[in-house]
Protein backbone atom coordinates (compact mmCIF):
# COMPACT_ATOMS: atom_id res chain seq x y z
CA UNK A 1 0.00 0.00 0.00
CA UNK A 2 3.23 2.42 0.49
CA UNK A 3 6.00 3.18 -1.40
CA UNK A 4 9.12 5.19 -1.57
CA UNK A 5 9.49 4.21 2.38
CA UNK A 6 12.26 6.24 4.32
CA UNK A 7 12.74 4.90 7.81
CA UNK A 8 13.76 7.07 10.41
CA UNK A 9 14.81 5.61 13.94
CA UNK A 10 14.64 8.36 16.01
CA UNK A 11 15.70 6.32 19.59
CA UNK A 12 17.07 3.19 20.23
CA UNK A 13 17.24 2.25 23.94
CA UNK A 14 18.44 -0.95 25.30
CA UNK A 15 17.93 -1.90 29.32
CA UNK A 16 18.68 -5.28 30.55
CA UNK A 17 16.94 -8.21 27.96
CA UNK A 18 14.70 -5.50 26.17
CA UNK A 19 16.01 -2.99 23.05
CA UNK A 20 13.19 -0.73 21.51
CA UNK A 21 13.24 1.45 18.68
CA UNK A 22 11.04 4.25 17.38
CA UNK A 23 10.90 6.28 15.15
CA UNK A 24 8.98 6.98 11.25
CA UNK A 25 8.58 6.11 7.93
CA UNK A 26 7.54 8.20 5.38
CA UNK A 27 5.88 6.73 2.44
CA UNK A 28 4.08 7.57 -1.20
CA UNK A 29 0.55 6.04 -0.68
CA UNK A 30 0.49 4.26 -3.69
CA UNK A 31 -1.99 1.18 -3.31
CA UNK A 32 -5.11 0.01 -1.22
CA UNK A 33 -4.68 0.71 2.53
CA UNK A 34 -7.77 -0.44 4.96
CA UNK A 35 -10.06 0.03 2.06
CA UNK A 36 -8.72 3.46 1.02
CA UNK A 37 -7.81 3.81 -2.36
CA UNK A 38 -4.26 5.12 -3.35
CA UNK A 39 -4.00 9.27 -2.74
CA UNK A 40 -0.53 9.43 -3.87
CA UNK A 41 -0.16 11.31 -0.87
CA UNK A 42 2.98 11.29 1.26
CA UNK A 43 2.48 9.89 4.80
CA UNK A 44 4.30 9.83 8.07
CA UNK A 45 4.11 6.42 9.47
CA UNK A 46 4.90 6.21 13.20
CA UNK A 47 6.14 3.31 14.74
CA UNK A 48 8.03 1.54 17.93
CA UNK A 49 9.53 -1.76 18.01
CA UNK A 50 10.21 -3.70 21.09
CA UNK A 51 12.81 -7.09 20.95
CA UNK A 52 13.48 -9.45 23.97
CA UNK A 53 16.70 -10.36 23.47
CA UNK A 54 17.98 -13.70 25.23
CA UNK A 55 21.71 -15.23 24.82
CA UNK A 56 22.23 -12.63 21.91
CA UNK A 57 18.74 -14.29 20.05
CA UNK A 58 16.03 -12.35 19.62
CA UNK A 59 13.49 -14.23 21.37
CA UNK A 60 10.26 -12.05 20.52
CA UNK A 61 9.01 -8.79 19.01
CA UNK A 62 6.32 -6.58 19.09
CA UNK A 63 5.74 -3.62 16.37
CA UNK A 64 3.51 -1.30 16.94
CA UNK A 65 1.97 1.60 14.39
CA UNK A 66 -0.03 4.59 14.89
CA UNK A 67 -2.14 3.57 11.57
CA UNK A 68 -5.19 5.89 12.90
CA UNK A 69 -2.54 8.77 12.53
CA UNK A 70 -1.69 7.26 8.97
CA UNK A 71 -5.58 7.15 7.80
CA UNK A 72 -6.08 10.42 8.87
CA UNK A 73 -3.44 11.87 6.91
CA UNK A 74 -5.78 10.21 4.28
CA UNK A 75 -8.53 11.97 5.45
CA UNK A 76 -10.28 8.97 7.13
CA UNK A 77 -11.09 9.43 10.99
CA UNK A 78 -11.15 5.58 11.94
CA UNK A 79 -12.78 6.99 15.43
CA UNK A 80 -15.39 8.31 13.82
CA UNK A 81 -15.36 11.63 15.56
CA UNK A 82 -14.77 9.82 19.22
CA UNK A 83 -11.05 9.96 19.40
CA UNK A 84 -9.26 12.06 21.86
CA UNK A 85 -8.81 14.76 18.97
CA UNK A 86 -12.28 16.06 19.45
CA UNK A 87 -12.02 16.27 23.24
CA UNK A 88 -8.60 18.43 22.59
CA UNK A 89 -10.11 20.46 20.31
CA UNK A 90 -12.69 21.53 22.89
CA UNK A 91 -15.80 19.92 20.77
CA UNK A 92 -16.45 16.98 23.13
CA UNK A 93 -16.46 16.61 27.28
CA UNK A 94 -14.70 13.61 28.56
CA UNK A 95 -17.80 11.99 30.84
CA UNK A 96 -17.22 12.81 34.75
CA UNK A 97 -18.35 10.09 37.13
CA UNK A 98 -21.82 10.80 39.10
CA UNK A 99 -21.75 12.35 42.48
Amino acid sequence: AFSDKVCIDEARLYMGEWAAAFGRQEATHSGTFLGIEPTGKRVEIRYMDFWKVVDGKIVDNWVNVDFAHVAAQLGVDLFNGEGWEAFDRGEKVPPRPEN
